[in-house]
């Protein structure tokens, strides 16, 4: 092939990108939501997107291969993954991780090869197989061990934290990029010892965009929120969110007028249940479906987020998004230095507490009750704000961290 010709073929050349993470729809997980949209659309961009995930034995019936809006997917199988028993679920992560280095290195010449933290600590494994010419990147939605030591998960500073610890760092090290979802955790990182220089942080984006009144309206009725003043909680309902605080401030919520809503499923939902059970503006419903969420996010007056204190940096809430983009405001409950909080004070979509400030919390939700001309100003201020936080705009920023032709 003459020199000319072979040049413009790998100036077109299709770029290929590979995605390592366990779950992917139509596997339920927030991590697979964020990776489809991102997978789809580097697709509509031109390039050729491989994504290595698992499937489990209630999963069977999904092909270990198969294309799926252009995007090419590989599952492995996994043992049964569980909430419920931590041997049981480092069990299910540990199988993975030898299955997708392999699959890694089977697939040979790629040019970017992008871990994730689900299952955690999986860049060490995936980044050994990625081959010398790819790119590594590496994904970080959690920061693992010390969000697992902050959870109880394993003994602070032990033995088996300090080697993961290291395990972690040495791998990250060795990233090309590290992709940080919030400040709060680029911060994390760089007390780890990362290059700054190989550091971005592309927050995550709404899963919807907003939804219209007559559908926010229908969403209310439907739910009997018509005369009532709702504050939400939606969400997952884990070990890293501080309910105390939120659930202290609604018993300081006099009744009649306010309705305060915790809607999702986890490992603290029994919990939340029996504390808010004598409470009787105080409800629970259960996840609502994809198609519903815009909606049903609409359809709240303000919603709470909370995330504990000593865990900014280690995981960042990505539902705030999808949050501003329904253009309603945030009464935050975690760290001052959370992306959250940050990101709050600079855009004015919202109020942040410190944990165990459930007065003030129950203040500012009576003051929002009592005051639409705020209400007004702090919706409109959430959807500008949102306007940062597109997929497009999220796109943008990894098609300038991913290496193209």
């Amino acid at each position: 092939m003459p020199a000319v010709a072979k040049a413009q073929e790998e100036t077109v050349r299709q770029p290929t990108y590979v995605f390592t993470n366990r779950v992917y729809p139509p596997v339920a997980g927030a991590t697979g939501q964020l990776l489809r949209d991102l997978a789809e659309g580097l697709v509509h961009s031109g390039a050729r997107v491989i994504v290595v995930t698992s499937r489990g034995p209630r999963d069977l019936e999904l092909p270990v291969r198969e294309t799926v809006a252009g995007v090419q997917l590989i599952r492995v199988g996994s043992a049964p993954f569980t909430r419920t028993s931590h041997a049981r679920r480092a069990l299910s992560y540990a199988g993975l991780y030898p299955q997708f280095a392999w699959q890694v290195r089977r697939l040979g010449a790629v040019d970017a090869v992008v871990s994730m933290t689900d299952p955690p600590l999986q860049v060490a494994a995936v980044s050994w197989a990625t081959p010398h010419s790819a790119k590594r990147i590496h994904w970080a939605q959690d920061l693992y061990p010390e969000l697992a030591e902050q959870l109880g998960v394993l003994s602070v500073a032990g033995w088996t934290a300090k080697f993961l610890r290291r395990l972690s760092s040495n791998a990250l090290k060795r990233q090309d990029v590290v992709v940080c979802v919030g400040r709060c955790m680029q911060s994390r990182l760089l007390s780890r010892g990362l290059d700054s220089a190989r550091l971005r942080v592309i927050p995550n984006w709404s899963p919807v965009e907003q939804a219209s009144p007559a559908a926010v309206k229908a969403m209310r009725q439907s739910l009997g929120w018509a005369n009532e003043f709702v504050v939400l909680y939606s969400g997952n309902m884990g070990l890293a969110h501080d309910f105390d605080t939120l659930i202290e401030a609604a018993r300081r919520l006099r009744p009649g007028g306010v309705r305060v809503v915790f809607a999702g499923e986890g490992p603290r939902t029994g919990q939340v249940r029996a504390a808010v059970a004598s409470l009787p503006h105080v409800s629970l419903l259960p996840s609502r479906p994809p198609e519903d969420l815009a909606a049903f996010l609409g359809a709240a007056d303000a919603h709470l987020v909370s995330i504990g204190a000593d865990l900014a940096g280690l995981v960042v809430p990505s539902k705030i998004y999808g949050i501003l983009a329904a253009g309603r405001p945030i009464l935050h409950v975690g760290a001052p230095e959370s992306e959250t909080a940050q990101l709050l004070e600079e855009t004015g979509a919202g109020w942040s507490f410190r944990s165990g400030d459930a007065e003030g919390l129950a203040q500012a939700v009576e003051s929002l009750m009592a005051d639409p001309a705020r209400r007004e100003q702090a919706r409109s201020l959430a959807l500008k704000a949102a306007e940062e936080f597109t997929f497009a705009k999220a796109l943008c920023r990894w098609r300038e961290v991913l290496p193209v032709h």
